[in-house]
């Protein structure tokens, strides 16, 4: 059984996570000025998230983990990490199919705040099935 680390990674270590993200063909890519935070087992990654600033909201995005370490609750562990490091409101675009699984990590439905209803509209324009959804206290 692998012993996991959960950890925020420097900015000068995101080309790993985006490695990890380009092999498992995940949207996105860590950028600069994003918040990431991954876990870790035997030194590699096998789950991350991120937080991106948008027009000064945190958007929470990329939440993946390795399929053959998924039913481990590693991205629960990871939001939770945030939530606890981070203690600001955040929020993230769930697919629909997913909202139930945002809700037991401690997220509730919400109106997407202005700064984000660009990026909300844009991405239903693509046709994602998206609900926006904010961390709540109990998230931690």
């Amino acid at each position: 059984m692998s012993s996991f680390t959960c950890q925020q990674l420097d900015p000068v270590m995101y080309p790993l996570v985006n490695k990890f993200y380009q092999n498992f063909k995940v949207r996105g890519r860590a950028k600069s000025h994003d918040r990431v935070w991954v876990i870790k087992a035997e030194n590699q990654i096998v789950a991350a998230a991120k937080l991106s600033l948008k027009d000064g909201q945190f958007l929470l995005s990329g939440v993946f983990t390795a399929p053959c370490f998924r039913g481990q609750k590693l991205a629960s562990r990871l939001i939770k990490t945030i939530a606890l490091d981070y203690r600001k409101p955040f929020f993230t675009f769930a697919y629909n199919h997913l909202v139930s699984w945002y809700q037991s990590c401690g997220f509730t439905e919400h109106t997407a705040p202005a700064e984000l209803a660009p990026f909300f509209s844009a991405y239903q324009n693509q046709g994602r099935q998206i609900v926006c959804m904010i961390a709540n206290k109990d998230c931690a």
